[in-house]
């Protein structure tokens, strides 16, 4: 497992519809744009310290990616994060 961030209502709304939750991966949104793939982490603690350093605590939470970090994440070259290549489950952490 994997992490991601997320604006706690959106993705809190998801899990109460039924379906699962997903991360978006790397391709074609549906504006036609190319999407670069979500930004994950490979710890919670990494993607909590985002948080805080960004100030969104109160906003935005930390979810799991049921994703591999080596196979399913690749480095942007523009920011140097890592983002998710295909699409993959969210789940809530306990």
């Amino acid at each position: 497992m994997i992490y991601c961030i997320g604006l706690r209502m959106k993705y809190e709304r998801a899990f109460a519809a039924p379906g699962p939750v997903i991360k978006l991966g790397r391709g074609v949104g549906s504006d036609g744009r190319q999407y670069p793939g979500g930004r994950v982490w490979p710890t919670a603690a990494d993607a909590k310290r985002f948080l805080a350093g960004k100030g969104l605590d109160a906003t935005h939470d930390v979810y799991g990616v049921l994703a591999e970090w080596e196979s399913d994440t690749v480095t942007d070259e523009a920011d140097q994060t890592r983002r998710l290549v295909r699409n993959a489950a969210v789940v809530r952490l306990t």
